[in-house]
């Protein structure tokens, strides 16, 4: 980015009380000899929120609880961390589930969502994969545990995708 600085625009008299920030290319001269401004908005930029995503896709009647999910978006880049319950059905070990996203993405392979998991009792989880669905364009977690019937709680889930 030569020849392209930010700067407070309240020096040179021209930036608007609500402006928040603006980018200056001294290199163009059009406007003025200390350079063109040009606004950002940065709420294209940056982002954060909660939402609470909505569970489907049950395989092997896993069940489900979903708390309030916290995310941020930067760019094109969204994280997200969510407290989730999950109880495996009677006599099962694996299950898999679907969470939706907090900003819609379409996603063409699994490996375009990425993510972690923590429970209590981590010796319990034996397999775990968490990526995208693409079919649904949601958050796909699929799990296998040592002890059938087990009820998770306090478990902790966070992803991160890019918006396409």
């Amino acid at each position: 980015m030569a020849g392209i600085k930010i700067t407070d625009l309240t020096t040179l008299g021209e930036a608007a009380s609500d402006d928040l920030l603006y980018i200056v290319d001294v290199s163009d001269t059009t406007e003025s000899p200390q350079g063109t401004s040009k606004q950002i908005e940065v709420g294209n930029m940056f982002s954060s929120g909660t939402y609470t995503p909505t569970a489907s896709g049950f395989v092997n009647g896993i069940n489900v609880n979903p708390q309030s999910a916290k995310f941020t978006k930067v760019g094109n880049i969204v994280n997200c961390t969510l407290q989730i319950e999950i109880q495996l059905d009677v006599a099962e070990t694996t299950g898999s589930f679907e969470l939706s996203l907090p900003i819609a993405s379409t996603f063409t392979n699994s490996k375009e969502l990425v993510g972690m998991m923590q429970y209590g009792a981590m010796s319990e989880i034996v397999g775990l994969s968490i990526g995208a669905e693409i079919t649904n364009n949601t958050c796909l977690v699929d799990i296998e545990v040592a002890t059938d019937n087990i009820t998770m709680t306090l478990t902790v889930l966070t992803f991160q995708y890019e918006i396409v």
